[in-house]
C-alpha cells in the first residue's frame, strides 16, 4: 500500500508540473485557447516578464519556446536554491517561508522594472506559491529585514488562516495589494498568469495579490492583528504609519489599471485532487474526494477524515476505500518547534489514531517541501507507532514539539522528491483495506 501511495503521489506531481501546463492548457482554459494567447497583443510586440514564486523558473523558462519571435526582458525570482542564470531574464533568488535579503532586492527590482514599462509593452506577471516571501518590499524603507522576518514568522506560527495572513501582508507592503500592478500603469496591457496555492475561490490572493484590486481595508488588517495578538511584531514605523493612515495605497476596486488587466488561472489544487482521485479509482478503490478540511487544525482534520473513512468502510464491506482531499492544514507551533511541517505532523498524528488498523495515510506538499523539513511529507500506517517504539522513539513527544520529521525519517517513511518547481497546495489520501 505504501508503494502504491508513493506512485500515486508521483502521478499527481506529473499532472501539476508547471512547464507541462504551459504547453498543455488544462480544463480551466477556454476551449479556443492557444499558445498565442500567452501574448494578448501582437506576438512581435515586446513583453516585460516578472515571474516570482516556486514555479517561476519553470514558467518563465517556457516562454521563449512558446513565443520565439517576441522580444522579452524581465525578472525571474525563484527559491534561493535555484539561482542559475535564465537568459534573457535577470534572476534574483528570494527566500521562503521567510523573506531574505534576496527577497528585498527582488522586490525593489520588480518595482523598478514595472515602473519602466513602456506604452508599447505588455507586462506578463507569472505568479506562483511562495511569492509572498520571495518578492517583498516593506511599506516603509526603514523596516529592517530582521523586523520583516519576525513579523512573517509570527504570522505563520499564529495559527491564522492564510487569507488573514495575506491580508496583513498586503497592507504592510509596498508591492502587494495591487501596488506592483499600479507601478506598471504605463504598459499597454497587464496579464497575470497564476499557479494557485490558495483556496479555489481566492485566486486573487496568490502571493498576496500584487497585481489585483484590494478589497480589504486597513481596519480589517487591524482586526486580524488584534485577534492574534500580533501587534508587538509589527515594526514601530509601520504601527505609526497605520495610526496616521498614510501607508502606500493599494489598488482600489475598479481602478483604471485593473480595467486594462486580466488574470488567467493555469493550475490549482483541483488538478492535484483530480489526479489523485483518478489514480485511486484506477486501483479499483471506492473513493470519496468531496471532503473539505481546508485550514482546519490538523487534529480536527484527522478525526474528520478518519471518521469518513470508517463510514466508507461500513458502507462498502469487502472493498478497499479511500478519502482524497487537498488544501492546507493549520498547526500552532510551540515556542521552540523542532523539524517538521503540517504534512508530517498530520501523518504522524494519524498514526496514533490508527495503531493496529489496516489504514495507510499519505500527506504531502505538491511543492516537495514541508515546513522547515527537507521532505514533502510522509506515509504512515497502523504499524508506525509500534515501529517507532521499537527504535526507542516517543511519538507523542515528537508531536508535542512539532518535530515529526526526525522520527518519520528514522522509519524511512518520508517522501523526498526535492523542490518540484510547482505548488498547488497539499494532497492527502487515507486508505483502508477491505
Amino acid at each position: 500500500m505504501k508503494q502504491q501511495l508513493r506512485e500515486l503521489y508521483s502521478h499527481v506531481l506529473e499532472k501539476v508540473d508547471a512547464a507541462r501546463a504551459m504547453h498543455a492548457p488544462s480544463d480551466l482554459f477556454p476551449a479556443d485557447w492557444s499558445a498565442t494567447n500567452w501574448h494578448p497583443g501582437d506576438p512581435s510586440e515586446p513583453l516585460l516578464v516578472i515571474a516570482f514564486g516556486k514555479a517561476a523558473r519553470r514558467m518563465a523558462g517556457e516562454l521563449p519556446k512558446i513565443l520565439p519571435e517576441t522580444p522579452m526582458r524581465g525578472l525571474v525570482v525563484p527559491p534561493e536554491q535555484d539561482a542559475a542564470p535564465l537568459p534573457p531574464f535577470e534572476v534574483i533568488a528570494g527566500g521562503h517561508p521567510l523573506p531574505t535579503a534576496g527577497s528585498l532586492r527582488a522586490g525593489r527590482r520588480a518595482l523598478a522594472l514595472a515602473r519602466s514599462a513602456r506604452p508599447d509593452e505588455t507586462v506578463l506577471f507569472l505568479i506562483s506559491g511562495g511569492g509572498s516571501a520571495m518578492l517583498e518590499a516593506p511599506a516603509d524603507d526603514a523596516v529592517t529585514l530582521h523586523e520583516l522576518r519576525a513579523l512573517n514568522q509570527g504570522l505563520i506560527a499564529s495559527g491564522a488562516k492564510i487569507e488573514d495572513i495575506n491580508t496583513v501582508r498586503r497592507h504592510l507592503s509596498a508591492l502587494k495589494g495591487g501596488r506592483l500592478g499600479l507601478a506598471a500603469a504605463a504598459a499597454k496591457w497587464r496579464r497575470t498568469m497564476v499557479i494557485s496555492d490558495v483556496p479555489k475561490d481566492a485566486t486573487p490572493a496568490i502571493a498576496s495579490g500584487p497585481t489585483v484590486q484590494e478589497h480589504s481595508t486597513l481596519d480589517d488588517c487591524r482586526e486580524i492583528l488584534d485577534s492574534y495578538s500580533l501587534w508587538p511584531l509589527v515594526p514601530t514605523v509601520l504601527q505609526q504609519r497605520m495610526q496616521r493612515g498614510d501607508l502606500p495605497p493599494p489598488m482600489p476596486p475598479m481602478h483604471a489599471v485593473a480595467r486594462a488587466s486580466d488574470m488567467i488561472l493555469l493550475l490549482n489544487e483541483h488538478h492535484a485532487r483530480a489526479a489523485a482521485t483518478t489514480a485511486a479509482t484506477g486501483h479499483g478503490w471506492i473513493v470519496d474526494s468531496e471532503c473539505d478540511v481546508d485550514d482546519w487544525p490538523y487534529e480536527k482534520a484527522a478525526e474528520h477524515l478518519l471518521q469518513r473513512l470508517e463510514e466508507l468502510h461500513q458502507a462498502h464491506p469487502g472493498k478497499r476505500v479511500a478519502v482524497v482531499t487537498t488544501g492546507e492544514l493549520s498547526v500552532t507551533l510551540p515556542s521552540s518547534p523542532g523539524i517538521g511541517g503540517r504534512n508530517v505532523q498530520f501523518a504522524l498524528h494519524c498514526a496514533t489514531r490508527i495503531e493496529g488498523q489496516k489504514i495507510t495515510v499519505l500527506s504531502c506538499g505538491t511543492d516537495g517541501i514541508d515546513g522547515n523539513s527537507p521532505v514533502a511529507g510522509a506515509i504512515t500506517d497502523g504499524n508506525t507507532v509500534a515501529r517507532a517504539r521499537g527504535l526507542g522513539l516517543d511519538v507523542n513527544q515528537h508531536l508535542a514539539r512539532c518535530d515529526a520529521f526526525p522520527l518519520l525519517d528514522a522509519l524511512d517513511d518520508c517522501l523526498k522528491p526535492g523542490p518540484t518547481g510547482t505548488n498547488v497546495r497539499d494532497v492527502r489520501v487515507l486508505v483502508r483495506d477491505a
